[in-house]
This record gives structure tokens, sequence and C-alpha cells, in this order.
């Protein structure tokens, strides 16, 4: 019996990179599916028959089933059997996600609450012209301030810094995370191991976005960071969102009055493939959607954007419109 457990919990490292030391048939156990302390996304389940078991991580979204036995080989009473630890192993799991959630909604609350809009002189303001290279005024009103957010990092609360904060709203119009970026009284970045990080979820992750701004005649722009967002907005005049990350734009869901996209991706083989996938999706519900990225390889449109001053508005928006030909030059609105 000890291969069998030594099997599931080796079919879990394959599928999640991470699995826990220990297993106890017959219990929901959670584990860290990354390298922070206090970290307990990762869940599984061995069934007391030591079979099969099911295994998953809560912050990723996803589940699956290993059994030692392939189901065409089992009986009837055993595929019964099976069904049944299964129905019961998710709805322990299902109460287990939504008291996580209620959690993490809570702290969230708390976190909001001692949030400020931006204003001219703080240093997430200061921050956003240093990276855009320009003074865009006023910026999109989702991005506030925070003067002294808890960085915690292996379990240590290693010190309070100002920090720019964006609210992660899904498809159903609710929070269900805050992007915070770490930053110096000055506006720079500050000096932790992970400048920018999301809140612990308050609900399924995918397909949401930082809303910087509404679609504009049908047309949304789409980036993985706000800075990049941002910086294609100000080249293009396209309204646009962030997904906060490659893979969160890949599953980005689109507001339903949308028509168009346009995927400003970042110049690297993760920011190709999630553009591409996002791509795909739209092509199959009918949404046009265009992909530009960077001629230089590595880049993403703030980079472009900042290299070239933030001041040549009209350099940078050539660049984007010589690979696609957008409805409107005007603008966009928040």
């Amino acid at each position: 019996m000890p291969d069998l457990y030594e099997a599931f919990r080796m079919f879990i490292l394959a599928a999640l990179g991470y699995a826990p030391d220990v297993i106890t048939p017959g219990k929901l156990m959670r584990f860290s599916t990354s390298n922070r302390r206090g970290d307990t996304a990762g869940w599984c389940k061995l069934f007391d028959d030591l079979r099969s078991g099911v295994y998953g991580c809560f912050r990723q979204g996803i589940s699956g089933l290993w059994s030692a036995i392939p189901k065409s080989r089992m009986t009837p009473s055993e595929q019964a059997a099976l069904r049944k630890h299964i129905e019961a192993a998710k709805a322990e799991r299902t109460a287990v996600q939504r008291e996580l959630w209620a959690q993490n909604a809570r702290l969230i609350s708390m976190m909001a609450a001692g949030c400020r809009p931006l204003a001219l002189d703080d240093p997430a303001t200061r921050y956003l012209h240093h990276r855009l290279q320009a003074s865009p005024w006023p910026m999109p009103p989702c991005l506030r301030f925070h003067p002294a957010v808890p960085y915690w990092h292996a379990g240590l609360e290693l010190g309070r810094f100002p920090a720019l904060v964006a609210p992660l709203v899904s498809p159903h119009n609710a929070v269900v995370a805050l992007h915070r970026t770490y930053l110096t009284l000055d506006g720079r970045k500050a000096d932790v191991p992970v400048v920018k990080k999301l809140t612990g979820a308050a609900g399924p992750l995918a397909g949401a976005a930082i809303r910087l701004h509404k679609p504009l005649n049908g047309e949304l722009g789409v980036a993985e960071g706000i800075e990049t967002a941002l910086a294609a907005w100000l080249a293009s005049g396209v309204p646009t969102v962030a997904t906060y990350c490659a893979s969160a734009m890949a599953s980005f869901k689109w507001p339903q009055e949308v028509q168009r996209l346009i995927v400003f991706a970042d110049a690297d083989e993760a920011g190709q493939r999630a553009a591409l996938a996002l791509k795909a999706r739209a092509a199959n519900v009918g949404v046009r959607c265009d992909v530009v990225t960077p001629s230089v390889p590595g880049m993403d449109w703030c980079d472009m954007w900042a290299a070239r001053g933030g001041n040549q508005i009209d350099m940078v928006a050539q660049t984007v419109f010589d690979t696609f030909e957008p409805a409107h030059r005007d603008g966009g609105g928040t």
C-alpha cells in the first residue's frame, strides 16, 4: 500500500508542481502550491480504499482525479463507489473554498477601506509618471493609493509600504482580488522580493481584469499589466484593461457589448501564446480580435512608450495604427 500513497503524491507533484509531504487517507489535505509560507491553495484527498483520489489548487481553479485502476477495468459497483467518493469530496472542497473566499473578501474589504483616490503628488502617481514618462491626468478612477500596505514574505512581515492598488473585477462585477504594487515614498519600486502581488482570491479569477477603461464604440484593448495597458491607451487612444498576467489574458472574458478586441501583447513567448489563445476564443464567437506586438523582442508597450520619452504620442500611435485599422483615433474614456 505505501506504493499507492507515493503514486498519488507523485501524480499530484507532476500535475501541480507541488504536493504534500504526508497524505492521510480519507482527509482533505491542504498544502502550498507556491514558495510562500502559509499558502494552502493546494488540496487533495486520497479515498479510504487507497485506489483513487482527487486533487487541485484553489488559486488556479483546477482539479483532477487520480486512480490506481483504469475506469475501464472497474466493475459497475466500483465505478458507483468512485462516483460517491468524488461527490462527497466535491461537497467538502466547495465548503472549504467558500470559507476561504469569505475570509479573503473580508481582508480585501479592510485593505480597500484604507485606500484613497490618486493625488498628483502621492507615491503611486509618481510611480506611474516615472514608468510612463508622462503625466496623464486624471488617471482611471479604479487606481487607488494606500499609504501603508503590509508586505509578507515567508510568513514574516517585512514592513509596510505605500502601494498602487487596483481591483481585479470578475465578469460578474465582483472584486475578486486586489493588485498591489509596492513602492517607496518617492514613487520607485520598493526593495522587496516580489514588487507586484495579488491578494488572496475572493472568488474565481478566470475571466477577471483590472478595468482601467470601459469599451468605446464596441472596442476594447487588453494588455497584461497596468502600466502596459495605460501606455497602450496613451499611444493609441483605445480604452484598455489589464489582466495582470499572461495566463489571465488567455482566459479574459470581455464585456458583452465588445465587438472588437485589440490585444496589446508583450513581445515574449508567454505573451504571444496568451494573445493567440484569446484571439482564437474571440474568433469562435465572431468577435474581431487584432494582436499588436512591439517590434523589439522581450519588450512590452510600456517599454516602447517610455523608450520614446512618453512625449511622442504620434510616433508610437503610428506604430500601432500601421498594424491595424482602428475605428476611432479620438481617445478612450474611463
